[in-house]
């Protein structure tokens, strides 16, 4: 599942891999993506 995430989170589909992921992400990958970019800048914000 770490491999899978550390995929996805660099914007490969479960498609890129084929046999290496463990769950479907297919319909989700992108809408997923998306709210990780969103976090990122989100986390641009942040002020310590």
């Amino acid at each position: 599942a770490a491999i899978d995430y550390l995929l996805l989170a660099h914007g490969h589909g479960c498609q890129d891999c084929e046999g290496m992921c463990c769950f479907n992400l297919s319909s989700h990958s992108t809408s997923i993506w998306v709210n990780i970019q969103k976090l990122q800048e989100l986390m641009k914000d942040i002020k310590v």
